[in-house]
């Protein structure tokens, strides 16, 4: 924990503040006497969460062939840090969507993309719907996802 007591973020990341003291003095002949240690272990209330926000370009095709490009947005709104790497999950698109690689700290975000190029059963279904969500890793090595964002 930071000096002055005030938690810090890898306290957050870490889960607990373990905190020992012992008291330290000297007998009446002059010798140093120290008590025993006592420790307190202060646990913190971790909340990884991700969301994630999708958006398409453009927004409408005519013609098969016609490229979608899709942008994630993908930002830590919990209060831990959130391990990369980070990926985006999307049941309709050509390839994996691309993510940068890295660790996500509270309140950062990132953009990964991906691609969807229309075909024939898109044109006659008359609309592309894809469902997406984003996911990493807690700080305890859980899975953490995003809700999911259609389009």
């Amino acid at each position: 924990m930071a000096e002055g007591g005030t938690a810090t973020q890898a306290d957050l990341d870490a889960g607990s503040i373990v905190n020992v003291a012992f008291a330290t003095g000297t007998d009446p002949n002059g010798l140093p006497v120290d008590s025993p240690t006592d420790d307190e272990t202060v646990t913190a209330n971790q909340n990884p969460a991700l969301s994630i926000v999708k958006t398409a370009s453009p927004t409408t095709y005519s013609a098969v062939g016609d490229v979608i490009s899709y942008s994630y947005l993908v930002k830590n709104v919990g209060n831990v840090t959130i391990s990369g790497p980070i990926s985006v999950t999307d049941d309709n698109v050509d390839a994996p969507a691309s993510c940068p690689l890295g660790d996500l700290a509270p309140t950062a975000s990132l953009t990964c993309t991906a691609s969807r190029t229309v075909t024939q059963a898109d044109l006659d279904a008359g609309s592309i719907v894809n469902v997406a969500f984003a996911t990493g890793t807690d700080t305890n090595g859980n899975p953490v996802d995003s809700p999911t964002d259609t389009e």
